[in-house]
């Protein structure tokens, strides 16, 4: 085989260089203008700079610049690559409960057998004593008696995307599919 032969896999394009033969559709092989990224005969949108079919489930990005010579065309998320930008957590505070049924049930037994063995007035003071005092250490020192708050981090990010020519920022497009 001759060395000076080159295969469309030895030459490599430049990242944002179309590919692929400009006026001819992709899809169906039809006759098409070569700054088009809609076939008008197979009614199929394909990438400006790979050409290869979009389907409406496909993320579609086009350029916002003006000034861009690839301003308003279809490129496709392979060719424009995404910038992941990690933004401030979300931090909310979601309230767990507490014991406090149990440990009022429990109470509320040891004051009423302290009123069986001694006066109203003494279980009284067994039920305030045990339920708010001994109640009150025990959360102080970790139990879930009353209720805490929990501290709940979300993670968050956000993609944006900028164009493969002028890298200024690119926009989302929904393509949706013709009746």
């Amino acid at each position: 085989m001759c060395e000076t032969t080159k295969t469309m896999n030895d030459e490599s394009p430049a990242h944002g260089q179309r590919r692929g033969e400009l006026g001819v559709c992709p899809i169906c092989g039809s006759e098409v203008h070569p700054q088009a990224y809609y076939c008008a005969r197979c009614s199929n949108y394909f990438c400006y700079i790979c050409r290869s079919r979009m389907s409406p489930k496909d993320v579609s990005l086009e350029c916002a610049n003006r000034e861009c010579e690839y301003f308003g065309k279809l490129v496709c998320d392979q060719c424009d690559l995404s910038n992941t930008v990690d933004e401030q957590a979300y931090v909310y505070k979601e309230p767990t409960d507490g014991y406090w049924p149990a440990w009022l049930l429990v109470s509320i037994v040891v004051a009423a057998y302290v009123v069986w063995r001694t006066t109203w007035l003494a279980g009284g003071l067994a039920f305030l004593g045990m339920y708010l005092l001994i109640g009150g250490l025990m959360q102080a020192i970790g139990l879930n008696i009353f209720g805490k708050e929990r501290r709940v981090e979300l993670p968050r990010s956000s993609t944006t995307y900028a164009c493969v020519r002028c890298a200024q920022p690119a926009k989302l497009v929904s393509l949706s599919p013709k009746p």
